[in-house]
């Protein structure tokens, strides 16, 4: 008897086609979807649900009840009762997405690290947005699901309350980008050296820290910002009262003029943050010891920040003097200087390349003259785009594009004595972030361990000590306004200042600029002399 062959499935299992298109993601749903797990997952969310309703059920509607109690023991009507559950889940959704899945993510890349599995995922064949991808859809995939388990109580909820379908379109659609985004930040934080090392056996002291600024600080600006921009008007509806949309304007252009506007905004902002997140977690997954963003990306993302911090400087709304005087304008300035000194130093962390990289580029950079031709022009060249040239000059540039809209605003003030305090303000911030770039890069360029600790102590000790040590001395602002400008706190004494102690406090910083740049060129030289 003639015995047919079994025919070939024509159709793979829906595992295989996630393993075709995506190899990392199968491999994150093999791990994460075992039965124990699952039954957790499940069982914490059915859980939260099941509590929530007993809850609920002791404050179902009821006339005796409402007249007994005055509405404390139960809601005045069934349209309030599903109201208050209706907002217990839209504020608890953003907390578990966001903490869940930065706390996942986080921990598995560090455990990934300290097994060594992690160099393997690099020379995957596939590329670094699949793997990465992967990543962020397969290792908070619990989170995913339990929070999928909540959703139909969430629409159950929105439809007992009369809640606008519109809103809960805008809810999730905002909710998924602001989660892309903080992800792909957690990402780039677990790709970072150092936030590997670990509390326990498999506890990420990176994946706690940054957990707990998104429980603390992330998830609650995400529901405010959107209540007063995007959400205003079904503010009812999460918050108990309306509440009137911020005139906030940004170039002068009102965002929070109507829903669409203040959606576009939102959503333009996310996905530009989103984009320039994944390229440099691109450029660090495939290259761990390079510096963390290359030069011309901290060109883009430096401006693009600043412009973004000072246009909603910019309002209409508040004139300067009615106001009160000009305070207005020295305020904005104080928090653009708080802001970009937060800014810079994490630039400056980015853009400094360890000692290695700059022997690297001593030999076959522009300072070598093997096969190639050496002049200032060329050098020059390499300071402003080569990764593993010295940072300081990168850094200039970065606070020379910052700062040329700021100075245009600037120019625009009537008032000219409050235009010179700002003035002072920016060339002492100009000039401090220059000494910090300087010292970062002499300290990481010598033979030390752990050098990167060595200069976050010393910069440390140079913001803060000298302003500890003057206050022990009681040497007050009023007597030494020069010395407290010298050692950059131009805010202490901008209001009294003379003319001789800001000229005293720059040259003064000047010449330790020029010492250090000095220094610097000495050690590349000698660096050189040794290569060759």
């Amino acid at each position: 008897m003639h015995r047919s062959s079994p025919k070939p499935s024509t159709m793979t299992s829906w595992l295989d086609q996630i393993g075709n298109w995506n190899p990392q993601l199968l491999r994150e749903i093999r791990g994460k979807l075992k039965l124990r797990n699952l039954m957790v997952a499940i069982g914490l969310s059915l859980l939260f649900q099941i509590l929530l309703l007993l809850f609920y059920s002791q404050r179902i509607p009821s006339t005796e009840c409402y007249v007994q109690t005055r509405g404390f023991g139960c809601a005045s009507s069934w349209n309030d009762w599903w109201l208050e559950q209706f907002r217990i889940l839209t504020w608890a959704e953003p907390f578990i997405v966001f903490l869940a899945g930065v706390y996942s993510l986080i921990a598995d890349l560090s455990i990934e690290d300290y097994k060594g599995t992690l160099n393997f995922i690099r020379i995957s064949p596939r590329s670094s947005i699949n793997v990465l991808m992967g990543k962020i859809m397969g290792v908070p995939l619990l989170a995913y699901i339990g929070i999928a388990l909540v959703i139909p109580y969430h629409f159950t909820a929105a439809i007992g309350a009369t809640v606008p379908i519109s809103f809960l379109l805008s809810f999730y659609i905002l909710l998924i980008g602001t989660a892309f985004l903080i992800y792909s930040t957690a990402l780039l934080l677990a790709l970072l050296s150092g936030w590997q090392a670990k509390l326990g056996s498999q506890v990420s002291a990176g994946a706690l820290i940054f957990a707990f600024l998104t429980f603390v600080w992330i998830s609650p600006a995400f529901m405010w910002w959107n209540i007063f921009t995007a959400w205003s008007g079904f503010s009812s509806f999460l918050v108990g009262g309306r509440i009137s949309p911020i005139k906030l304007e940004w170039w002068y252009l009102p965002i929070t003029s109507n829903i669409w506007t203040s959606h576009l905004f939102t959503i333009g902002n996310l996905a530009i943050l989103s984009f320039g997140i994944w390229r440099i977690l691109i450029r660090r997954f495939h290259n761990p010891t390079a510096t963390i963003v290359s030069k011309r990306q901290s060109y883009v993302l430096t401006t693009y920040l600043e412009l973004l911090m000072l246009g909603f400087a910019l309002q209409t709304g508040i004139n300067a003097e009615e106001f009160g005087s000009s305070d207005y304008q020295l305020i904005i300035v104080l928090l653009l200087y708080i802001a970009n000194g937060f800014l810079f130093l994490m630039t400056i962390t980015s853009l400094t390349p360890s000692r290695q990289s700059l022997l690297d580029w001593v030999r076959f950079g522009a300072l070598s003259t093997e096969e190639r031709p050496i002049g200032f022009g060329y050098v020059l060249q390499d300071l402003i785009w080569s990764d593993k040239s010295p940072a300081p000059i990168a850094i200039a540039l970065n606070l020379l594009f910052t700062h040329i809209p700021i100075l245009i605003w600037l120019n625009s003030w009537t008032n000219a004595e409050i235009r010179g305090k700002a003035l002072i303000v920016l060339a002492s911030f100009t000039l401090s972030m220059l000494l910090i770039s300087l010292i970062t890069q002499l300290i990481v360029f010598l033979k030390t361990r752990n050098p990167s600790t060595w200069a976050t102590g010393t910069i440390s000790a140079l913001i803060f000590l000298p302003v500890l040590i003057m206050l022990t001395l009681s040497i007050s602002p009023d007597r030494y306004a020069g010395l407290w400008l010298f050692f950059g706190m131009p805010w202490v004494v901008v209001a009294n200042i003379k003319s001789a102690d800001v000229i005293l406090a720059f040259v003064g910083q000047i010449a330790i600029v020029i010492a250090l740049s000095l220094q610097l060129v000495y050690q590349l030289q000698r660096a050189k002399t040794r290569e060759s």
